[in-house]
């Protein structure tokens, strides 16, 4: 069923939205990832699971996606977990799962942003995803989904045929992070590394128009 549902992505996100993937390279091959991407549509999780084909990623979704005709279907097949709003505001218990995935040997997806961009613009970047780094010594590949805004932004029922793409950042891996700064540091490293790459893909979008909502 994942290859099936991955064929049906492959088919949607290539003549819908005209899909691309770059930086397939910097992927860690070998070991399981954290793929850490910017969040500005519900398309970013599958988009991000096609984009890492033959890899298989985990990551969590708001139960209430799941009763979404076909797209709940989708998300299952690509590896999404349902999670209850109690669990989904609870930031010790999705760390707990998450960790579990790449204590497991799964590459798992997550949003350092924590919710999706309501008007297109970045938010800061929140902690966990330097805590798991740390914890599991996963390294973490900054992702970047972009187009996704004005395919479909939060307040759209469909998605419109915008171009669309994926990118993977130069991965970071806490082997290669200074050994005399201590966990908070650390943290803050990776979040800036993150938070840098984010901040140069958004001007590249920004500059060529992916960002618009057209008819807004």
């Amino acid at each position: 069923m994942y290859w099936v549902i991955g064929f049906i992505l492959l088919l949607y996100f290539g003549i819908y939205h005209r899909y691309t993937r770059r930086g397939a390279e910097n992927i860690p091959k070998g070991r399981p990832c954290i793929f850490a991407s910017n969040h500005a549509s519900y398309l970013d999780p599958p988009l991000v699971g096609l984009a890492v084909i033959p890899r298989k990623i985990r990551f969590v979704a708001w139960e209430k996606l799941f009763t979404v005709p076909v797209f709940g279907s989708f998300i299952r097949a690509m590896g999404a977990v349902p999670v209850s709003q109690q669990n989904k505001n609870s930031s010790a218990a999705l760390l707990r799962m998450v960790m579990g995935f790449l204590k497991e040997g799964r590459s798992v997806f997550i949003c350092p942003e924590g919710h999706r961009t309501l008007d297109g613009e970045l938010s800061p970047l929140e902690g966990g995803v330097g805590i798991m780094a740390l914890k599991t010594n996963a390294p973490i590949v900054p992702t970047w989904c972009g187009g996704t805004f004005g395919a479909m932004a939060p307040d759209m029922t469909l998605p419109r045929p915008r171009k669309v793409y994926v990118e993977f950042g130069k991965p970071i891996f806490m082997e290669d992070l200074p050994a005399e700064l201590d966990d908070r540091e650390k943290i803050a490293l990776i979040l800036a590394k993150i938070s840098e790459f984010y901040k140069k893909m958004d001007e590249k979008d920004k500059a060529s128009g992916l960002l618009k909502v057209r008819g807004k």
